[in-house]
């Protein structure tokens, strides 16, 4: 899929209005009951079901919210407000327990993140989840239901121009680089544990692979890889 054209939204899943409602962790406020009806938008919007909006095309090329890309680049354009939204969501997701939905206490959150929040359409913060919806990275299911991607898209080419030169220089770089790489399947693995060994976490890790010239595809996997074997190796008694 070309770099610039940003991912198709999916529709949602058939019979999901009638599905059996799913138990709601409510991040940031009391909490309520797992049944418990959404604020809808005739009134004051005070809370938000959150789930994650998976796109099995951007678990390979796309970004962690938290990831030294979304840093360096998204927040030029979508603003730093937007994406620490981003990567609250981010981690809260990924703290959910299997079956599990996000719900949101829209002024506690607000607070959080230094803005505002007062139930309207227009306040501060949900400008600030608008425009996530704007730049495609957030969608809303239905008037009380914010779906999130997990992965951010590349920056689309048609908005480097946000970005100052040095960046714009920066992110080509991302683009340039494909899937043909200068190491080796091993070395790139060695690479990876290498990174994970100094203490640096899973994303950067990636991150720092891309820079060396490997293509973002194969630094993901290698660093997946690479922290599995981590956990999974088993570590060495220790002889008395």
């Amino acid at each position: 899929m070309p770099a610039d054209h940003m991912p198709t939204i999916p529709a949602s899943p058939a019979g999901a209005e009638n599905a059996a409602p799913a138990a709601l962790r409510l991040v940031g406020g009391t909490s309520t009951a797992p049944d418990a009806v959404l604020a809808s938008t005739a009134g004051p919007l005070r809370e938000l079901c959150v789930r994650p909006w998976d796109d099995p095309k951007l678990a390979r090329r796309g970004h962690d919210p938290r990831s030294a890309y979304a840093e360096r680049f998204w927040v030029a354009v979508l603003g730093p407000s937007a994406m620490w939204f981003l990567r609250l969501l981010a981690r809260e997701l990924d703290e959910l327990a299997p079956g599990e939905d996000l719900r949101l206490d829209l002024d506690s959150t607000a607070r959080r993140l230094g803005l505002q929040h007062r139930g309207g359409r227009t306040s501060t913060f949900m400008r600030t989840v608008d425009r996530c919806v704007m730049f495609g990275l957030a969608r809303f299911a239905d008037d009380g239901t914010l779906m999130v991607r997990t992965h951010l898209p590349p920056v689309p080419r048609r908005l480097h121009d946000r970005l100052p030169r040095e960046l714009r220089d920066e992110i080509e770089h991302w683009f340039r680089t494909g899937e043909r790489s200068e190491f080796s399947l091993g070395e790139t693995r060695l690479l990876a544990s290498c990174m994970l060994m100094l203490g640096h976490g899973l994303h950067e890790s990636a991150e720092r692979l891309v820079t060396l010239g490997v293509a973002p595809n194969a630094a993901n996997e290698v660093t997946a890889w690479a922290w599995a074997q981590r956990c999974t190796r088993p570590r060495p008694r220790q002889h008395r």
